[in-house]
């Protein structure tokens, strides 16, 4: 009956390991933060992207800034940028909405699942271009004020017309010092 057990405890963390990507050991990793440019915006120019819940932007609460990592994509030339610190359950961030404008997310297992009708969900196509974040094909990063304070980043492609206020803004990738993984910037 032991044994049986303990067979089915194996089962239960098998597959959950298999949905985490393959990567290297966590200390040969080259580790990122996401800080937004905004020059002429001093109320966000320079601040670092950090999470509230799934949802990634610049909050009015004091929050580390994310830290990715990047792994190459399926798709030529692009990359995937997975969460640090590597739990079991593979973390990846992602554009997740309807066509036109997608919020900037966490997904969890993203490799998992099919979006619901009519909502659009990728994390494979990044591209790094002079130290600048962008999703592959048209449009550009925008921040979207919340009425609670702070604001939620989105990439907007132009397909449709926003009639809320926003501000485009850019992502640079910031290495994080190799021997401060823990030590946080912000």
């Amino acid at each position: 009956m032991r044994f049986v057990a303990n067979l089915l405890a194996l089962a239960l963390v098998v597959p959950s390991a298999w949905a985490a990507p393959v990567v290297e050991r966590q200390d040969g990793l080259t580790l990122y933060q996401l800080q937004i440019s905004s020059p002429g915006h001093a109320e966000i120019d320079g601040r670092w992207i950090a999470f509230d819940g799934s949802t990634l932007g610049l909050f009015v609460e004091d929050q580390p800034p994310v830290q990715v990592f990047t792994l190459e994509s399926k798709k030529k030339g692009l990359v995937e940028l997975h969460t640090y610190p590597i739990g079991i359950v593979d973390h990846a961030l992602g554009l997740q909405g309807p066509p036109g404008l997608l919020t900037f997310v966490d997904l969890v297992n993203p490799r998992m699942g099919d979006p619901e009708d009519g909502t659009v969900k990728v994390w494979d196509t990044f591209r790094v271009s002079d130290g600048k974040l962008i999703n592959e094909g048209q449009g550009e990063w925008c921040a979207f004020p919340l009425q609670t304070g702070g604001w939620v980043v989105k990439w907007y492609d132009g397909s449709r017309a926003i009639i809320a206020n926003y501000m485009p803004v850019e992502i640079h990738m910031r290495e994080v010092d190799k021997g401060n993984h823990n030590d946080l910037q912000n």
